[in-house]
Protein backbone atom coordinates (compact mmCIF):
# COMPACT_ATOMS: atom_id res chain seq x y z
CA UNK A 1 0.00 0.00 0.00
CA UNK A 2 2.76 2.44 0.40
CA UNK A 3 3.18 2.55 -3.27
CA UNK A 4 -0.29 3.95 -3.71
CA UNK A 5 0.94 6.68 -1.06
CA UNK A 6 4.04 7.25 -3.12
CA UNK A 7 2.31 7.93 -6.03
CA UNK A 8 -0.15 10.20 -4.38
CA UNK A 9 2.98 12.22 -2.99
CA UNK A 10 4.86 12.33 -6.22
CA UNK A 11 1.62 13.47 -8.74
CA UNK A 12 0.48 15.91 -5.90
CA UNK A 13 3.78 17.51 -5.86
CA UNK A 14 4.45 17.24 -9.33
CA UNK A 15 0.77 19.41 -10.01
CA UNK A 16 2.29 22.56 -8.03
CA UNK A 17 5.46 22.20 -9.68
CA UNK A 18 3.47 24.76 -12.66
CA UNK A 19 1.89 26.58 -10.61
CA UNK A 20 5.01 27.71 -8.51
CA UNK A 21 6.83 28.53 -11.93
CA UNK A 22 3.62 30.64 -13.04
CA UNK A 23 4.02 32.54 -9.76
CA UNK A 24 7.62 33.16 -10.15
CA UNK A 25 7.79 33.64 -14.02
CA UNK A 26 4.53 36.04 -13.66
CA UNK A 27 5.10 37.39 -10.53
CA UNK A 28 1.68 38.20 -10.25
CA UNK A 29 -0.95 36.15 -8.10
CA UNK A 30 -4.15 38.29 -8.46
CA UNK A 31 -5.77 35.67 -9.92
CA UNK A 32 -5.54 33.18 -6.90
CA UNK A 33 -8.62 33.53 -4.07
CA UNK A 34 -7.53 34.50 -0.33
CA UNK A 35 -10.57 31.90 0.95
CA UNK A 36 -8.82 29.09 -0.84
CA UNK A 37 -5.45 29.91 0.57
CA UNK A 38 -6.42 29.58 3.80
CA UNK A 39 -8.60 26.61 3.53
CA UNK A 40 -5.86 24.61 2.17
CA UNK A 41 -3.47 25.66 5.18
CA UNK A 42 -6.45 25.07 7.60
CA UNK A 43 -7.04 21.58 6.01
CA UNK A 44 -3.02 21.13 5.82
CA UNK A 45 -2.28 21.76 8.97
CA UNK A 46 -5.09 19.45 10.55
CA UNK A 47 -3.98 16.73 8.42
CA UNK A 48 -0.85 16.94 9.50
CA UNK A 49 -1.66 17.32 13.22
CA UNK A 50 -3.59 13.95 12.55
CA UNK A 51 -1.00 12.13 10.78
CA UNK A 52 1.80 12.92 13.93
CA UNK A 53 -0.72 11.93 16.30
CA UNK A 54 -1.26 8.39 14.93
CA UNK A 55 1.38 5.45 13.73
CA UNK A 56 2.00 5.86 10.26
CA UNK A 57 3.77 4.46 7.93
CA UNK A 58 7.77 6.48 7.25
CA UNK A 59 6.41 7.16 3.59
CA UNK A 60 3.43 9.12 5.26
CA UNK A 61 5.52 11.25 7.47
CA UNK A 62 7.82 12.49 4.80
CA UNK A 63 5.09 13.04 2.15
CA UNK A 64 3.29 15.25 4.28
CA UNK A 65 6.04 17.46 6.09
CA UNK A 66 7.12 17.86 2.38
CA UNK A 67 3.38 18.27 1.55
CA UNK A 68 3.31 20.76 3.84
CA UNK A 69 6.36 22.80 2.63
CA UNK A 70 5.54 22.73 -1.02
CA UNK A 71 1.94 24.28 0.26
CA UNK A 72 3.92 27.32 2.34
CA UNK A 73 6.52 28.02 0.01
CA UNK A 74 3.47 28.18 -2.75
CA UNK A 75 1.64 30.30 -0.48
CA UNK A 76 4.22 32.41 0.47
CA UNK A 77 4.96 33.34 -3.48
CA UNK A 78 1.03 33.79 -3.60
CA UNK A 79 1.53 36.33 -1.28
CA UNK A 80 4.69 37.64 -2.06
CA UNK A 81 2.98 38.84 -5.67
CA UNK A 82 -0.45 39.36 -4.77
CA UNK A 83 -1.75 42.93 -5.51
CA UNK A 84 -4.66 43.91 -3.47
CA UNK A 85 -7.04 46.16 -4.96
Amino acid sequence: MAIFCTIYYVLNYAKTIPQIMKLIRTKSSSDYSISMIVLQLISMFSWSIYIFTSPQNLVVYIGTVLDLLILIITDILIFRYYKYR
